[in-house]
């Protein structure tokens, strides 16, 4: 357990009455009975423990309190293992300033679930609590070729999607003698990993990915994507012609989300500016974010740079709002969004746990504390909800 205030954990544990006993000033059962106004926070484990060291992540802990703070609502920070479903306790996390604290309560009525795991017993617990509590952006489909195709059966949606399949031999084999690029990437998969771009040069071409750059003929490319695909489900994408910025490719992070009204808004855009070794706009494989407005600025004239970006915008929340009709709890989402040479938008990918930091990045921190109040806003009107009901 550690010195008094400091709760040391080695692995993931579950709330008990023997644990409750060791050290009532720690894990003290709230006496303020059931708080409408406690809104969870589920985190991923890592991060839960960070936190609790009181190191700093991409979680912003001290804005979900100090947002929370402006509307009424106490943020419980925790991990899916700290639930005690049977009991309907957990051992909730409160934000002191510093670091996150301990404390036994009830399970919040409402829930903000950050999660990305594809840990069976967290998944399992997710599942349950969204039974019986209302947790937003629970679990979802994550893979990528199954989000394409409930998007494409909306025909409005198609024009702003590019061509996308599950990988084969011959599907890649079609896409190189259509498209000048293509991207094969893993069907899960996040922060560029898995993904190789292979660019057409002739009778030759170019791989790159985070750890590739060669150029190769055909026959000595199709055994290396079977090699790197191996078993895995991996999908071939059309590469789109997109605008560059400085002679790099960039795409757009759209953070679209439910405010306090339930509908979905844009609450942020920002560039990602590729890295120039190989060609990836994710930030942890080297590529920086830039304001948007700077990067279109230099690309179109004054009059459509707002034009370009209502664009974007409209796109982002029918794609938001398509997604939904699946899976309903859906509040917070992340779109790589890719414009061309005439500022059209394309879908890049769906991001459904968005990182937000490439706004911090960016210098655009009205829109970065913005990703974090709208969700917060959500999270009340259920309060609301649950109050009428």
């Amino acid at each position: 357990m550690g010195r008094r205030g400091i709760v040391k954990i080695g692995k993931p544990f579950l709330l008990s009455t023997h644990t409750l006993l060791i050290d009532r000033e720690l894990f003290c059962m709230s006496k303020r009975g059931y708080d409408l106004d406690r809104i969870g926070i589920m985190l991923d484990w890592a991060l839960m423990q960070k936190g609790i060291a009181g190191k700093q992540t991409y979680e912003r802990l001290d804005y979900y309190a100090e947002i929370g703070k402006e509307l009424g609502l106490e943020p419980v920070f925790f991990h899916p293992l700290h639930v005690d479903l049977k009991a309907k306790r957990v051992i909730g996390h409160f934000w002191n300033g510093t670091r996150l604290v301990p404390r036994a309560i009830r399970i919040p009525a409402v829930i903000h679930n950050r999660v990305l795991s594809g840990q069976p017993s967290t998944r399992a617990i997710i599942r349950q609590l969204s039974r019986h509590y209302k947790v937003y952006n629970e679990l979802v489909v994550r893979d990528k070729g199954s989000v394409h195709q409930l998007l494409w059966k909306n025909e409005q949606l198609r024009p702003y999607l590019p061509k996308t399949r599950l990988f084969t031999r011959p599907t890649l084999v079609q896409f190189l003698g259509k498209f000048d690029v293509v991207y094969v990437k893993p069907a899960v998969g996040s922060v560029g990993e898995g993904v190789v771009r292979i660019e057409r040069k002739g009778d030759r071409f170019l791989t790159v990915s985070s750890k590739l750059r060669k150029r190769t003929d055909k026959v000595r490319l199709m055994t290396a994507m079977r090699g790197w695909v191996g078993r895995r489900r991996f999908l071939v994408q059309q590469g789109i012609p997109l605008a560059k910025y400085q002679d790099r490719t960039f795409d757009v992070r759209v953070s679209v989300q439910r405010d306090g009204t339930r509908e979905w808004c844009v609450s942020g855009m920002v560039a990602k500016v590729s890295n120039r070794y190989n060609k990836l706009s994710n930030l942890a494989r080297g590529g920086h974010a830039v304001p948007l407005d700077q990067v279109l600025a230099s690309l179109f004239p004054q009059e459509k740079i707002a034009q370009v970006k209502s664009r974007l915008a409209v796109a982002a929340r029918m794609i938001a709002k398509e997604y939904a009709k699946h899976f309903p709890s859906l509040a917070d989402l992340g779109l790589d969004m890719g414009i061309d040479r005439e500022g059209n938008p394309y879908l890049i990918e769906v991001n459904v746990r968005d990182q937000r930091y490439s706004f911090f990045e960016a210098g655009e921190l009205e829109m970065f504390k913005r990703t974090y109040r709208h969700p917060l806003e959500y999270g009340k009107s259920l309060f609301k909800q649950s109050k009428n009901t």
